[in-house]
């Protein structure tokens, strides 16, 4: 019997093992703007057709910058100096009337080099004068040159500033809106502490409850109301902060987050665009204005040569002679190393405007790494936090039912609504900070609209043309591999 049990050998049941749920696919995830309505509080405020965007405050704020229009007229001056350098290239023409009173007799006049007659003490003249510049080494060539760079410098400039100013309101726009949700959200817990309040103190008159409950929950309250008045002050502050941008004033400051979130890029994308940035732009336009410079100064060695004539419309004592011209040539021998000298130095501010581009490069690529960590941080805060709500929620659920039963604790239920609220706050506080550091992340690679329209500057022929990109419209680039 022993044999045949060992030859059969009882089977065993197959080991338990617990079930791990399982994360979903990224692919087959829902949305994050999906995810995110269910518990935002301000998600239902999309719809509001009198709440304002971040691309209409946008708008409205390029509208009155002083820095853009203070910008544009530095744009107008810098233009005016390129035409006033393309001037020397054309013929000067002037009106001259010359009277010349002399206490002797016999004395011969002339002008531009030439007697015109024998002066009785007395000789005038009315003439048309006229300089042409016809070489000078390219010097002026390279004025014009510098000039130019010098005003696409500022038109980079103007650029740039419309991106920082994105910058700025967008910042003031998600701070109002982070604390705007937070107010709403304490509103939701001090309403529940104020009937869980009033529940105790009903349970209080009937004996089935301390006094000591009664004053806890009233304590909570208290708290909230207190943080909430806080959150109160912060959301003004930001309000005061957008109606400096926007000059509308507080009571019309209603906000609404519109911008979806862009989809999956490498950082190799987001770097393409740096070397294109304005303010790089405008440094190498700097650059190329300063080499110019140094081309005018090189250039001081070099021959010049010029034309010089007068035509007499009348003249006293009368004179044969009507008109003259005159070409001059001139070519510095000996200056005292003045010239040498000046070569030095623009040569070392070239070098300086080198070190510049190179350091504002660096500077780039740096902040627009930092940039996209921080986006990608806050959106994996995003998606952590939204996890926690959920599971958050069905814990302070399973602890009212407990208390309303009489099995918990009212500090359980209370320990359940604080993490069940802060949860909340936290989720919507990184999901406003997620959206800031997207236009952030836009901002620092170049890629939010420079220029928008009805922005009061007629700029549109002066600054890069195409579709707006921003956190609302992404550029066309290829995604990157999960």
């Amino acid at each position: 019997m022993e044999k045949a049990r060992l030859a059969h050998p009882a089977q065993a049941l197959p080991p338990y093992q617990q079930p791990v749920q399982g994360r979903p696919a990224p692919g087959n995830a829902p949305p994050l703007e999906t995810l995110l309505e269910a518990v935002s509080p301000i998600a239902a405020k999309r719809s509001d057709p009198k709440a304002l965007d971040l691309a209409a405050c946008y708008q409205m704020a390029a509208v009155r910058w002083d820095q853009l229009k203070i910008d544009y007229q530095t744009l107008r001056a810098q233009q005016a100096v390129v035409t006033q350098t393309l001037s020397a290239f054309f013929p000067q023409f002037s009106w001259e009337n010359f009277q010349s009173f002399q206490n002797t007799t016999g004395v011969i006049p002339t002008v531009s080099g030439v007697a015109v007659g024998t002066s009785q003490g007395y000789f005038s003249f009315n003439g048309i004068n006229t300089t042409w510049l016809l070489f000078d080494s390219l010097r002026q060539q390279n004025r014009v040159a510098a000039a130019r760079a010098d005003a696409a410098a500022q038109s980079y400039t103007l650029q740039r500033d419309y991106q920082m100013l994105y910058l700025n309101v967008a910042q003031a726009f998600y701070q109002e809106l982070n604390y705007e949700g937070s107010v709403s959200i304490l509103e939701d817990q001090i309403a529940a502490l104020q009937g869980l309040v009033t529940e105790l103190e009903y349970r209080l008159k009937i004996g089935r409850s301390r006094p000591a409950d009664v004053f806890q929950a009233q304590a909570n309250l208290a708290a909230a109301v207190a943080q909430r008045e806080g959150y109160i002050g912060l959301m003004n502050q930001y309000k005061a902060t957008l109606n400096y941008y926007l000059g509308i004033g507080l009571e019309k400051i209603d906000l609404k987050e519109t911008q979806p979130f862009p989809g999956s890029q490498a950082l190799e994308d987001y770097l393409v665009h740096v070397g294109s940035r304005p303010d790089v732009l405008a440094q190498l336009q700097l650059l190329r204005a300063q080499k110019a410079a140094l081309a005018v100064a090189i250039g001081n060695f070099g021959p010049r040569a010029g034309l010089s004539g007068s035509y007499f419309l009348s003249h006293q004592p009368d004179s044969p002679v009507l008109w003259t011209v005159n070409i001059v040539a001139t070519m510095p021998l000996f200056t005292g190393g003045l010239l040498t000298s000046t070569v030095r130095e623009e040569r070392a501010l070239v070098h300086v405007a080198e070190l510049q581009v190179e350091n504002l490069k660096r500077t780039a690529d740096q902040n627009l790494r930092i940039a996209f960590a921080l986006f990608n941080a806050a959106v994996e805060q995003v998606l952590q936090y939204r996890e926690q709500v959920e599971v958050s929620a069905l814990y302070y659920a399973a602890q009212r039912d407990d208390f309303q039963r009489g099995v918990a604790q009212l500090l359980d239920v209370l320990v359940a609504l604080n993490t069940y609220q802060q949860s909340r706050l936290s989720l919507h506080q990184n999901e406003m900070n997620a959206r800031y550091q997207l236009v952030n992340l836009f901002v620092q690679a170049g890629l939010t609209p420079t220029n928008i329209e009805a922005t009061g500057l007629p700029v549109q022929n002066i600054l890069r043309t195409g579709p707006p990109v921003g956190p609302g419209n992404p550029p066309a680039l290829k995604a990157s591999l999960p």
